[in-house]
């Protein structure tokens, strides 16, 4: 268990309330992760078509591509899908040719000056307020993280709030909730035994942020990932891709496959996670495919998904070894992610519910410790 600093007072039982202390100035700059980095078409497609200079380079290029591309992609307030894609994927989607013209863009874009400007407008969707918490005396602590950028679930993640918030209190355990980046202190994770992030979507976490974040994970942390929080097509923070998450989604059925019941099979039970779960069981959801099963980076599959049992189209195909959720040890840290959460009934579903709450448990470390 994470080692807290009892606060002087508390609101036994309750989910605890955070406070902002100031408005952070428009202007500040933030140690967002791309503030420096030269324009190019291998950043988020919102930071290059949202700045005019450099909006004005790739229209040189393409005239008029811009404008088809439907608003709720290029929406300039957050969340924003432009920041989950980069300009070139977003280029690829309007069928747009990796050609002499796309080669010349890139040039003209990597010798645009970064101004200030720039960089302020990149760092305005990170947060930098700081973030108190008001903590019960209930001696397990969970912080629900929703801070969403890209894609929102909306009502899936307000489903997933109430219920994790629901079944927290009936184990006893205190919640926080946040949309807040800057809740990511050393001192603030400090007194949490995991971290649930929910449906989280885009970059959200400066650097200084994420550090904490990595060593609050090394050092006997929790965390509990759900459904988006993996789900970005491309991502700008190598250790939560690679090491956290372990995998990189690539896509889920659309059209009239978009939602479809698949068969789940419990595959491991060392961590105590799928206990109370029968061996098989149906769900309907959207259902993800990642570039490679984190089996081979020797992470435990709790739960894997029977292709056979529903249509992931041809691309999205990963075989008999196609995870779904799956745990593992960072340091002494506790690491789970479940891909289920799209739709918000499944909030409701009653192997789902015991999957949460086990997760719950073990990700705490309450649980069985498979990590120390």
């Amino acid at each position: 268990m994470i080692i807290k600093n009892m606060l002087c007072s508390v609101i036994a039982g309750s989910l605890a309330l955070v406070t902002m202390n100031h408005a952070y100035g428009a202007d500040e700059l933030t140690d967002c992760s791309l503030r420096d980095v030269p324009f190019s078409s291998s950043m988020p497609a919102y930071d290059v078509v949202m700045r005019p200079k450099a909006r004005a380079i790739v229209e040189k290029y393409y005239p008029g591509v811009l404008s088809k591309v439907p608003a709720w992609i290029l929406s300039e307030s957050m969340p924003s899908f432009s920041t989950l894609i980069t300009l070139d994927q977003l280029l690829a989607r309007m069928d747009i040719n990796d050609d002499a013209n796309a080669a010349a863009m890139r040039e003209e874009l990597a010798a645009l000056p970064v101004t200030r400007e720039d960089k302020v407008s990149r760092c305005a969707r990170f947060d930098a307020e700081p973030v108190n918490f008001d903590l019960g005396d209930e001696p397990v602590q969970i912080l629900i993280y929703q801070k969403i950028n890209g894609y929102d679930h909306g009502e899936s993640v307000t489903a997933a709030t109430e219920n994790l918030s629901k079944l927290a209190k009936e184990m006893g355990y205190g919640v926080s909730v946040s949309a807040k980046g800057s809740a990511f202190t050393p001192e603030n994770l400090a007194e949490f035994d995991v971290v649930i992030w929910n449906n989280v979507s885009g970059d959200t976490l400066t650097l200084s942020q994420r550090r904490a974040f990595e060593d609050y994970m090394n050092n006997g942390g929790g965390f509990l990932g759900i459904h988006a929080s993996a789900g970005d097509s491309v991502y700008f923070w190598d250790w939560y891709r690679d090491v956290l998450i372990g995998a990189q989604f690539i896509g889920h059925p659309g059209d009239d496959n978009w939602f479809q019941n698949a068969s789940l099979d419990v595959t491991h039970h060392d961590t105590a996670v799928a206990d109370g779960i029968p061996a098989r069981w149906e769900l309907n959801d959207e259902w993800y495919s990642f570039s490679e099963s984190v089996s081979t980076k020797g992470y435990d599959i709790v739960m894997a998904i029977d292709e056979s049992t529903y249509v992931p189209g041809k691309k999205l195909e990963m075989g008999k070894d196609h995870p779904l959720v799956w745990t593992h040890c960072i340091g002494d840290g506790r690491a789970m992610y479940s891909a289920i959460g799209h739709r918000k009934e499944v909030y409701q579903a009653e192997y789902n519910i015991t999957l949460l709450k086990n997760g719950m448990k073990w990700t705490a470390g309450q649980g069985k410790d498979t990590c120390r």
